[in-house]
């Protein structure tokens, strides 16, 4: 597994928790955005000690192949947090798949950032972890993540009805695929 990856432009890194306050960061100057899109957050989801429990438990599953996260930097300023690509729900087998997330701060919406990280992970996880199917599910409102999913090469497949609780009440989704070639 590669813990870390650079592009031309980025450097995504695999993170523990001693780098919780900078993803707290990233989330409380990106929450209404996030909150737009998001599942709903608990309450204490924007405090240090949510971020790190999340991010040992998190880093756990990275370990066992459960999940993949890697935070995005720009190579010109890598001690910057500006977003983050995962997969959750690594499956192996018949069912080999997983579910793809990303954001990106705010105020570097619009230059290609967000591709290239995609582009970089998901070639990791069809290489390295040997995964066949990447789902990805997105409000019918997030014009930038569907084209996002689009310059990815990922494939509509339908609506997932009230799939997915966003503010408190379950909302209709997009979905999309990408097949490993």
């Amino acid at each position: 597994m590669s813990f870390m990856i650079t592009t031309d432009r980025l450097i995504l890194k695999v993170l523990d928790s001693t780098y919780a306050p900078e993803v707290l960061t990233l989330y409380q100057n990106n929450r209404t955005l996030f909150e737009t899109f998001e599942p709903t957050r608990p309450e204490n989801f924007y405090t240090l000690d949510f971020q790190t429990t999340f991010m040992d438990y998190e880093y756990q599953d990275i370990i066992k192949g459960k999940t993949l996260r890697y935070y995005i930097y720009l190579q010109e300023n890598p001690d910057t947090i500006i977003g983050s690509v995962n997969f959750s729900s690594i499956t192996h087998g018949p069912f080999s798949r997983t579910s793809i997330g990303y954001k990106l701060d705010e105020r570097y919406h619009g230059f290609g950032y967000a591709t290239e990280a995609c582009r970089a992970a998901i070639d990791v996880i069809f290489s390295n972890y040997k995964i066949h199917r990447i789902e990805a599910r997105v409000a019918p409102e997030n014009i930038p993540s569907i084209k996002l999913l689009e310059r990815l090469d990922f494939l509509y497949e339908g609506i997932e009805y009230k799939g997915v609780e966003v503010n408190g009440s379950f909302q209709d989704h997009y979905r999309y695929a990408l097949i490993a070639d």
